[in-house]
């Protein structure tokens, strides 16, 4: 499943209401958003940009939980714990009733450029029309780039002399 098509992109959210449990749909983008102020608020040391790294740390720990985070895929083997920040966002999860698997899935879903994002916010756009905008941008930035370096492949070997 591709993180950037997901087609709901309103999510429902538990609360208590006089008493009782009610479900309210809420956007996707507004969750987020409170979540990146609630960990800048307990660790202002995170950039926003080693926010979804991390989160996907903490996903794959939360999927490993005996075993831990993997230490590579080049020959190392074992398990790591959980750093000190690791640590505290994998507990504000944990404490606010958020799925570590989840919340990766929404922040990778809500990574837009800027100018979709004012689109969207302008309501030019909906929501899903700019998570498939998104996308295609980024497919066809790496087709580019993969025509790029076939090119450059290419005038490379004509360049060799393989007469010898």
């Amino acid at each position: 499943m591709s993180y950037d098509r997901i087609g709901n992109t309103r999510i429902r959210e538990r609360c208590v209401r006089d008493g009782k449990l009610v479900g309210r749909k809420r956007s996707i983008f507004d969750k987020v958003n409170e979540i990146k102020s609630d960990i800048k608020d307990s660790i202002p040391e995170i950039n926003d940009d080693k926010l979804i790294p991390l989160l996907s740390k903490i996903r794959t720990y939360y999927c490993n939980k005996k075993k831990g985070i993997p230490l590579g895929r080049r020959g190392q083997k074992g398990y790591r714990s959980l750093t000190q920040v690791e640590t505290l966002v994998y507990d504000y999860m944990i404490k606010n009733n958020l799925n570590p698997s989840t919340t990766y899935r929404w922040f990778i879903a809500t990574r837009l450029p800027q100018d979709i994002r004012e689109k969207l916010a302008k309501g030019q756009i909906g929501q899903r029309k700019a998570m498939e905008i998104s996308a295609n941008r980024r497919r066809t930035k790496d087709s580019v780039n993969g025509l790029i370096m076939m090119e450059e492949i290419r005038n490379i070997i004509q360049k060799l002399d393989w007469s010898g």
